[in-house]
């Protein structure tokens, strides 16, 4: 006669019920990721055939935009972006990068518009001030990038060199004797903004890392670039303020911060230029 353990068999059934439940867990699975399978091969199909077997997405339209520097039929030649190439076969990166040595091209954004549209978006340097040099004037952008150059003078603001000038084409200018030449491009921003171009005559570029300005009541002023540009100018106006408020000379004077701490005024300035 067989004996039998409640507790036993309670509990066979009990792991009887979880292979069940975990077989039909598995089957469930495994129908799920064969119809997931399935339906990934009938897209990979279908997007393989229409890609590669259909004109949808050939390249149909080229468009160009941001461009006042060139022709948009010379951006497209450049880009070398041909209509009926697959869409996805036009090398971004490489557009980009042909695109971006044009002299006034600051930098470009290639865009895919789906299924057939190629965007090129330029964004260009614009001419800012012109350096006169040696009878000649160079254009420059805001960061000092050299977009061309000539003997005519143009309704940019000038800035006179007294010393030499280095540049090519496409490159940032360079002025000898001055360390870095966005801090003359700083101090050229700063007072134009602050003053106008009619309250500033004139600007120049020293071979002592230094700038000259010439106000509209004829003194000039001498500004160390590698030091704070903005109170040195400030000062100087006060300075000038002062002696017109006291009935004195400013005609010709000379305001010059790069002989020590503090500033020199110099009268006659012209005529001590005039006598070296």
């Amino acid at each position: 006669m067989y004996k039998y353990n409640i507790g036993t068999v309670m509990a066979n059934e009990k792991i009887t019920k979880k292979r069940k439940k975990k077989r039909r867990k598995f089957r469930k699975l495994f129908v799920s990721t064969a119809a997931f399978i399935t339906a990934a091969v009938v897209v990979i199909f279908c997007v393989y055939y229409v890609y590669f077997e259909t004109d949808y997405f050939n390249v149909a339209e080229i468009c160009v935009s941001g461009n006042s520097s060139y022709e948009s039929d010379y951006i497209v030649d450049k880009s070398r972006i041909k209509k009926g190439q697959k869409i996805f076969s036009v090398e971004r990166s490489e557009i980009r990068e042909i695109i971006s040595r044009e002299t006034y091209v600051k930098s470009v954004r290639v865009i895919y518009e789906l299924p057939d549209k190629i965007l090129i978006k330029i964004f260009e340097r614009q001419e800012k001030y012109q350096v006169h040099f040696n009878n000649e004037y160079i254009v420059i952008d805001d960061e000092g990038i050299v977009l061309r150059n000539g003997p005519e003078k143009n309704e940019l603001i000038t800035i006179e060199s007294l010393t030499d000038v280095l540049y090519n084409i496409g490159e940032t200018i360079q002025f000898s004797g001055v360390y870095d030449a966005s801090e003359i491009l700083r101090a050229a921003d700063y007072i134009n903004e602050e003053f106008g171009t009619d309250a500033v005559k004139g600007l120049s570029v020293d071979s002592d890392d230094s700038f000259l300005l010439k106000t509209e009541y004829g003194t000039c002023v001498k500004i160390k670039l590698n030091e704070d540009i903005k109170y040195q100018v400030v000062f100087a106006m006060k300075i000038i303020n002062e002696r017109l408020n006291n009935n004195l000379v400013v005609s010709n004077g000379l305001i010059d911060f790069t002989k020590g701490d503090s500033p020199v005024y110099i009268e006659d300035f012209k005529a001590e230029e005039n006598n070296e």
